[in-house]
């Protein structure tokens, strides 16, 4: 028979959980997220789509990131051959709110144990944490990565130790290994685990590794034998590239994003207090309770730590890089303060917990209700004809307007512009033939900036060539190059 605590503990982790699929729904109701551009997506579900037509990627065209998300969305990919890019990617993103939902659920499951203000704190952050709102309302990475590593860690510990079976922490490390062929900051909370199952080699660390092998491993080789130097180039070689530069990213621009204040219009200062209060806050949760930490809470410290840490090490950021540290800072932040308050303050700590999980809601639904994207498929359809070998800055423009897909034999396999010149190296000879064969392959180019500044290698040949070459068409802020001889609408 179920303890009245444990029937709260399971209301409040579905109520968070309905709380963070609503405001996921919410955002795609927005002027927009539904069918417009947003960042990045439809690079990933690009890269799915190629796959389905038979192009593999790191051998036929580019793709930074471990091939994850190209094989979990090719169902979607598949669907897109009966309702074009445009819907398919729709339906997808109709997906989101469950995979919110699910994230909190498992950011509950590995907390409950700790008390109810713990389980408030860190299903709230799972829910509403800014980063990965703004992630998961894109259609990125993050989320799914997060997902994935808090059903690892919801296996791998069972309340603040590890599981006893072999087969559990397989299975958990079976998540994580999943998590990394998503995206490869995934090893951080990899390692972290790793470390913890050193005393028990055999019984931990041996069936750990075996999973993550098995989740990263298996379906990542058949890739990399494909084109070893490809996927080299692609996934490591871009992950190291994006390190140096002239220009950086402020660190209280990151800690803004990673400790969530930017969301409520704090400058360099609040992000740096909201760091250090945070900060304080664990480290007094810590020293107050002289009890040894356990193997769960030292995960969630290596892992908040370490992922914080390489947060700030690219020089390029943005804002949804931040959503990768919510399952760790929300367990984190969950277990510092059920050692803060153990059951003296628990009625206390709960009502704060509370206030400030309905803060950070209300927040968040003010943020999200003036926020829009544009769509721009109907001024595509005006003048790109359907299945035109079309090429862009962007996929995002080509994916929401089904014209990422030619009908006609021989176009080009770009799929992600900007990821592939950083793949070759800005201005070396790879990146110079790739965009001359792509551009040489295609017969409409839409941009929303002159072709002469897209992210590019310089040169001038190139620019020349298009010039020549093509005509431009200008509509509604959108730019359209027109190879000469070809017809529009």
């Amino acid at each position: 028979m179920k303890r009245p605590e444990d029937r709260t503990s399971t209301v409040i982790i579905v109520v968070a959980a309905v709380l963070g699929a609503g405001i996921t729904l919410y955002q795609l109701t927005r002027p927009g997220f539904l069918f417009g551009i947003t960042p990045d997506i439809s690079a990933w579900f690009g890269g799915s789509i190629r796959l389905v037509h038979g192009a593999i990627p790191y051998r036929d065209f580019d793709l930074t990131q471990p091939p994850g998300f190209a094989l979990l969305a090719s169902p979607f990919a598949f669907l897109s051959e009966a309702i074009g890019t445009r819907d398919a990617l729709a339906v997808l993103r109709c997906c989101t709110p469950l995979l919110a939902a699910g994230s909190v659920l498992l950011a509950g499951k590995v907390v409950r144990h700790r008390g109810r203000a713990a389980l408030v704190v860190a299903c709230a952050v799972m829910a509403f944490f800014p980063a990965e709102l703004y992630a998961i309302r894109s259609g990125l990475l993050e989320p799914l990565v997060d997902f994935f590593c808090l059903a690892g860690a919801a296996l791998v510990f069972d309340g603040d130790g590890f599981a006893g079976s072999k087969r559990r922490i397989f299975a958990g490390g079976l998540a994580f290994g999943i998590a990394g062929m998503v995206k490869a900051p995934a090893i951080v909370p990899v390692l972290v685990v790793a470390a913890l199952c050193l005393p028990d080699v055999r019984r931990r660390l041996l069936p750990f590794a075996g999973g993550v092998v098995a989740g990263f491993g298996i379906p990542t080789l058949p890739f990399f034998l494909a084109s070893p130097s490809g996927f080299i180039r692609d996934v490591i070689g871009t992950q190291l590239g994006r390190i140096p530069a002239v220009d950086r990213v402020s660190i209280p621009v990151r800690l803004g994003d990673l400790t969530g204040v930017a969301a409520f219009g704090g400058g360099d200062a609040l992000a740096l207090a909201a760091t250090v209060v945070l900060a304080l806050f664990v480290i007094a949760a810590f020293v107050v309770s002289r009890r040894r930490p356990s193997r769960l809470e030292w995960f969630a410290i290596a892992a908040t730590v370490l992922v914080a840490i390489a947060q700030l090490g690219p020089a390029w950021y943005y804002e949804h890089y931040a959503a990768f540290i919510a399952p760790f800072l929300a367990i984190l932040l969950g277990v510092s303060l059920a050692r803060l308050v153990e059951r003296r303050f628990a009625r206390v700590a709960l009502g704060l917990a509370t206030a400030a999980a309905v803060a950070l809601l209300v927040n968040q639904l003010l943020l999200v209700r003036g926020e829009a994207v544009p769509d721009i498929a109907g001024t595509v359809d005006a003048i790109v004809p359907a299945g035109g070998c079309t090429l862009s800055d962007a996929p995002s423009k080509l994916v929401t307007t089904n014209r990422f897909v030619a009908t006609a034999p021989g176009c080009n396999d770009m799929t992600d512009s900007q990821g592939a010149t950083l793949s070759y190296g800005y201005a070396s000879a790879g990146a110079q033939h790739l965009w001359t064969v792509a551009v040489a392959h295609a017969d409409y180019l839409v941009s929303s900036t002159p072709f002469p500044q897209w992210y590019i290698p310089p040169d001038a040949a190139l620019r020349s060539y298009v010039a020549a070459n093509f005509r431009l068409i200008k509509s509604g802020g959108l730019l359209v190059y027109v190879r000469s001889g070809f017809p529009t609408g």
